[in-house]
């Protein structure tokens, strides 16, 4: 008698499972039925869905509190969201609201507006809830903004600015101070003698004189020919010679020669020389 009460109960509670998946199925044979026929009501619905996205989007400003927001959104949508406390931060917020379709159907776009510790707006964040097939489900980047990230990325750009000021002025004060060095030596006397007949290979004699209050050392310089003496020598010039080691104490003078070669064969031809390099020496060079 146990067994087959048992075997009766087993029987029962077999029937209602089916009876329930078998109610379960038609729920949702109805519910795809219901969906396929407001197709054409939803793709004609979704302009207006997606403007109201838009709407709210622009609506939502990252520095105010969640409740102006809420009321903005109220009247771009004509009904207030919920600000909830979210599950994984207690000590934000969430304003939640939806814009629902107007055809017999479960479709709606889900709004989240996130409100950090802060009281500043974290993001907004529209997804597609129950969408139809054919048109993206979740989450859809054109209607929202990251406000926290767009925050992030000011701050970085306002840093990189910053840095890129910073160093610009220094380089110019570097470049400045070292235009101040170069002044340091005053080239004097300088003559040009031809070592050939073409005047191809040329002896340079010229003078270098320390005019600044404190040591020099390495004084290098830079030349070129230009072809007549109406021409105008350059700002800078590329370093053809470098000195080496030689330190040129405040107010000393000292000759020096240099041979170029492969210069114009014109002795019309006007030379350009300057100093392009110099330092101060260690304490232990003076």
């Amino acid at each position: 008698m146990t067994q087959y009460f048992a075997w009766k109960d087993c029987v029962k509670i077999q029937a209602e499972y089916e009876e329930r998946d078998a109610i379960r199925r038609q729920a949702e044979e109805r519910k795809r039925s219901n969906e396929e026929a407001a197709r054409p009501c939803i793709a004609a619905d979704i302009p207006r869905m997606e403007s109201l996205a838009l709407k709210v989007k622009a609506a939502v400003l990252p520095d105010v509190p969640l409740e102006e927001v809420r009321a903005a959104l109220g009247l771009v949508l004509g009904k207030q969201g919920d600000i909830e406390i979210p599950e994984n931060d207690i000590r934000e917020r969430v304003l939640i609201t939806t814009i629902s379709t107007q055809c017999r159907s479960d479709f709606q776009f889900l709004i989240n507006v996130r409100e950090g510790k802060d009281k500043k707006i974290r993001w907004l964040r529209v997804s597609a809830e129950n969408a139809p097939a054919g048109y993206q489900s979740k989450l859809h980047s054109e209607f929202g903004r990251e406000f926290e990230a767009e925050r992030e990325q000011q701050r970085i750009q306002a840093a990189q600015k910053k840095n890129e000021e910073e160093y610009r002025a220094q380089f110019a004060e570097l470049n400045e101070s070292r235009q101040d060095l170069l002044q340091s030596v005053k080239v004097s006397d300088v003559r040009t003698l031809c070592d050939t007949k073409s005047c191809a290979t040329r002896t340079v004699e010229f003078k270098i004189t320390n005019v600044s209050k404190r040591p020099v050392v390495d004084v290098s310089f830079g030349w070129m020919f230009v072809p007549s003496k109406s021409a105008e020598c350059p700002g800078e010039l590329a370093t053809n010679e470098r000195g080496i080691g030689s330190v040129l104490q405040p107010g000393q003078t000292e000759k020096k020669t240099i041979f170029v070669f492969n210069v114009p064969e014109t002795r019309e031809a006007r030379l350009c020389l300057k100093v392009t390099n110099l330092r101060r020496p260690y304490n232990w060079e003076r």
